[in-house]
Parts: C-alpha cells; structure tokens; sequence
C-alpha cells in the first residue's frame, strides 16, 4: 500500500510546476481539516463481508435441457376434467368474420390443442397463439431459430449465456431472477451491502451461478526458457576450469559480473572482461536448460506456488516458483511479464506434466490469494477430466500475513517455505541491479534453479543438496561440479 501511495504522489507531482503544488496544499488542508465539503474521501470501511472474489462454482451445469419433472395433460384430458368440474365444455374459438386466424397445422406446444382453440396473440406479427384449453402461449408454425445453448443452470435449470471470453476460458453466466442460487445470494448481503447495489455497484457481489469453460492447448502455453546465447562453450577461448570459476563466484556465491571479473583478476589471475563472465554464463544457461527441466523432482505430496518480481529494463516482470516441502526442491519456475492465468498454467504443467500424462497421480498445492492460480488449477483439473481422469490438483490458499482463517493457518508453513525460497533467488538477483532484457533474466534463472536444486548444500536436508545427481558423488569444489554438470548436459 505504501508504494502505491509513494507512485500515486510521483504521477501527480509529475504533473504539477512548484507554484501548482503550492496552490495545492492548502486545498488539501481544507480537505483533512473538513471545512471543504465539495471533495469525497475514500471511505475507511473494511471490505463489505459478501465482497466479489474468485471462487469456482463446485457445482457443474447441465450439458442438455432438463426433462420434465411429468408430462402435461393433453388438450382431451384437460377438457374432460373441465367438463366433470362444471358440466361444460369449453367451447371453440369464435372468430370474427375477416379476422386472421393460426396456420391450419399450429398446435400447442403445451396440451397439442389443434388450431379451433387457438387464438392469434399478437396481431399482424402472427408469431404467437394463446391456446384457450390450457392458457399457455405457443410459437406458430413459422420456422424458429435454433437454440446454440451449450449448457443450462444446474439450479434453475434455465439456459446460460456467453458472458465473458478471453484466451484461456469463456465465462457462462445464469441471468434469471428465479434461481435459487442467485435468491439465496442476495438475502445473504448485509443492509450496507444491499445499499451499495441501489447505488449502481452491483459488480462488487457474486450473486449468480457462473461456469468457466477452459479451451487451451498444452502446447501453446508459454513457458519461458533462454534460447539463444552470443557465444557457444564448444568454441571458447578460454578451459571450462574457467568457466567453472565463473559461475561459482557469478552464480553459486551471487557476485555480479564486474566482481566476478575482478574475483578472477586478483584471486587467481585470470584476466577476463565482465562481458565474457556474462557471454559465459549465458551460454551455460542455453546448455543447461533442457539437463535442469529432465532433472527437476517430480512433485512430492504437497508443494508451494509463489511469484516474486524482478526489474527488467526498468519494468516489473515475474518469475514463479514451486517448491516441494519434502526435498525443498524447485519443481518447476517460469517468468511472465504479467501475473495473469495462463503464466501460472505454464508454471503447473512445467511442474506436474500436461494433463493427459501427469507426474503424478493426485497433489496438494499451496498459494497465496492471486485469482491466477485458482483459474490454473481450475483449467488443469477440467482438462484432466476430459482426458478420462479424475481431478489432480487440490488447491489450499493461505490469505495475508496474519492467520484470519483456519485454512491459512493449517497451511501457513508451507507459504513460508516458498517466501524463504524467493529471499534466497533475491540474493542471487540483487547484485544484477535489474536485467537489460528477458534473456538475462532467464539465463540466471536458469542457472540459479540448477545450483539450487543439485549443487546447494541445505541444512533441513543435512547439508545435502535437494536432488543428488550420481555424477557429482565425490566432487566438493563448485567449479568441478559446474562442470561436470556442463558435460553431463552436452
């Protein structure tokens, strides 16, 4: 909140000269003193207790009309009836001499009365009858457009709508008044609630039944991975010892590259320029990338999703993590520009493998409140069960810094874990004083995750990295490990 605040003042001295903002301040004084009554503060409630948030309906809908609970009476049943009740019949229709009278073929679609008690029920449009056996209106026989309803509400029954629809999902939303779910809803709001809705927010509630379709193929997820780098480490001048070096203090000590340079310079004698430590490290991350995916763990019982941020060319981009609480490995990491869902899709099938072949059988995943990761759990678990399986992924939130709910205080270690996980990728990113573009941000990612995972001593795990690779058995010193993971990857 507080660099909220810090930006917002930012932008408006932007755009204010000194006498501007000296015009300004006593306008601003007014306003906290309250003697201006013509300027509104933000009101300092808390969140109204039935606000809008992500939920997913557990509910499906229904993927064809219901059937009727019975059938109808026919127009003979109903007349008989009519007839024991008072001892009359009820007439046919007496038409007026010229009058329009319904298509000799129209019945009602309700009691398939023929077209003697049928009335024409909207005049020259001669669209529409009102049968006078069961007092129901019907179409005439005029051709009807077909219905493209896909599915119908599973509590009222009634057809939903495409209500909204962007690259991942199209949202189908219930519109009827007289469903239970959306009554039960609103005599839920509170007086203040109901309030806010009159005033025109009626956005701020989820009152009706909502069903996301997910369309997306496991192939055009985008999961960010370097591929390219300026030099080739079959063709450099200098012995992968060096390169080993380079990586040890640029990667698994978190020295920059002038201070690498400068490590290499007066420690050892070994004259490079800060650019070759980056070239170097750039084309260990390319040689290194597919070895680090082939030999991530594979998720064991519950794991840890979080995003940090990162500075790329003065912007905030993302890089996801999740961690498995067993052998507090990295089982899977992306970057995004955004915080949206189809990055966090991406993160969940680098992790847990395409729906249609998982890793794993059933997981636990926890996360913090981002709306991203219930609609990427939500469409991974929809695109398993269309695939023939069963849901995979359970998902378990844990809200804020205080436990305010039991579910967050049951999982509140597993967040932890992640967070210590993103302070320790921040001691690796701090140096680098931000990234000039996407590649460099990926290139130490890279390279970050393979030291973390097969060379980091843990203590949790007795000093022992979270994944033992049989080739590094027997080799202490982090330049021997760099490379043999260099050769192993080739």
């Amino acid at each position: 909140m507080k660099n909220d605040l810090l930006k917002l003042i930012q932008w408006f001295c932007r755009k204010l000269t000194y006498n501007d903002l000296a015009s300004v301040v006593p306008v601003l004084q007014e306003v906290l003193s309250g003697s201006r009554k013509d300027v509104d503060l933000k009101p300092d409630a808390d969140r109204p207790p039935n606000y809008r948030q992500f939920r997913v309906d557990p509910t499906l809908p229904l993927t064809k009309p219901p059937e009727p609970k019975e059938e109808p009476p026919g127009w003979k049943q109903i007349q008989k009836e009519h007839e024991r009740k008072t001892g009359k019949r009820i007439a046919i229709v007496k038409r007026r001499k010229g009058s329009a009278t319904p298509p000799e073929k129209c019945t009602c679609q309700h009691c398939n009365a023929p077209t003697r008690y049928l009335y024409l029920n909207n005049g020259q449009h001669a669209s529409q009858v009102l049968c006078k056996i069961c007092n129901k209106t019907s179409p005439t026989d005029k051709p009807r457009r077909e219905s493209k309803t896909k599915y119908w509400c599973p509590h009222c029954s009634r057809a939903l709508f495409a209500w909204k629809e962007n690259g991942l999902c199209t949202a189908f939303k219930c519109q009827s008044n007289d469903c239970s779910f959306y009554n039960r809803n609103l005599a839920a709001l509170t007086p203040e609630e109901h309030r806010m809705r009159e005033e025109g927010k009626t956005s701020q509630f989820k009152l009706r039944y909502l069903f996301r379709e997910y369309h997306y193929a496991s192939e055009d997820l985008q999961l960010k991975r370097l591929d390219k780098a300026l030099v080739d480490l079959n063709r450099v001048h200098n012995n992968l010892h060096i390169v080993g070096l380079c990586l040890t203090y640029n990667v698994s000590l978190g020295l920059s590259a002038r201070m690498t340079a400068d490590a290499l310079r007066r420690i050892h004698g070994i004259c490079i320029s800060h650019q070759t430590v980056i070239n170097y490290a750039n084309a260990a991350a390319l040689h290194l990338s597919d070895f680090s995916d082939q030999n991530a763990p594979k998720p064991e019982d519950t794991c840890a999703a979080d995003e940090t941020y990162i500075k790329v060319n003065g912007i905030t981009r993302y890089t996801w993590f999740i961690i498995s609480k067993v052998r507090r490995a990295i089982c899977g990491w992306n970057l995004s520009e955004t915080r949206g869902a189809e990055p966090a899709l991406a993160l969940i099938h680098n992790c847990y493998g395409i729906p249609e072949d998982p890793k794993c059988a059933t997981g636990e995943l926890i996360t913090d409140g981002l709306p991203s990761y219930d609609s990427a759990v939500t469409a991974y678990n929809t695109a398993a069960v269309k695939e023939g399986g069963t849901d995979i992924l359970a998902k378990r939130t844990v809200i804020g810094l205080k436990n305010l709910d039991p579910e967050s205080e049951t999982y509140r270690e597993y967040k932890q874990l992640v967070e210590r996980l993103n302070r320790t990728y921040k001691f690796h990113t701090r140096p680098r004083a931000g990234f000039k573009n996407f590649d460099g941000a990926c290139a130490l990612t890279t390279l970050f995750v393979v030291y973390y995972n097969f060379m980091r001593p843990h203590g949790y795990l007795d000093r022992k990295p979270p994944v033992e690779l049989d080739c590094l058995k027997g080799k202490e010193l982090y330049p021997d490990q760099w490379v043999e993971l260099i050769r192993q990857a080739a």
